[in-house]
């Protein structure tokens, strides 16, 4: 009778337990520093391991977010009020992708282009301890402290103003 009772209440514990998780402590925002000269785009995806921008849409639509000037921060653009990030990758996925592109190229060749020949300027593909060990903050160049997450270039491709190393 007694292992009943203990299966049922651990039964009942378990279906008690949601992915959900609201408060101080959730973590909607990941902060995006942009160190480099020029500005740039920022997407995310879930999608992983399919690191192609198939599922891109227009990041340049104005007031979508998205952008993030020169030397400056920016709060929202991977920002995702309905749902929290860290109970996201415990319960739905192991990696986020985050691209990066230059404005430049965006405004120059247009979406299109840029998905169709893979004009990335970083991919980062970031794991929930990565981004804990972050503090929630991710950088463009990235910096040392970020030189062990998987992306793409690698890192150390960038000088610390964002432009390429010959």
């Amino acid at each position: 009778m007694k292992k009943i009772v203990l299966f049922l209440c651990g039964c009942l514990l378990l279906t008690a337990m949601t992915c959900t998780k609201d408060g101080a402590d959730a973590h909607h925002h990941i902060k995006f520093y942009n160190t480099s000269n020029y500005d740039i785009y920022i997407e995310r995806s879930f999608d992983h391991p399919d690191t192609s921008l198939s599922s891109i849409g227009d990041i340049t639509i104005p007031g979508w977010g998205n952008k993030v000037e020169a030397h400056s921060e920016n709060n929202e653009a991977l920002t995702d009020y309905m749902d929290d990030y860290e109970q996201m990758f415990i319960c739905e996925f192991d990696t986020l992708i985050v691209f990066v592109f230059t404005a430049d190229s965006l405004d120059l060749y247009g979406l299109d282009y840029v998905k169709r020949n893979y004009l990335v300027s970083q991919r980062y593909d970031i794991s929930l301890s990565d981004l804990q060990q972050l503090n929630w903050q991710l950088r463009f160049p990235p910096t040392e402290e970020m030189r062990n997450i998987k992306m793409w270039p690698p890192y150390g491709t960038y000088d610390a103003h964002g432009n390429k190393f010959e």
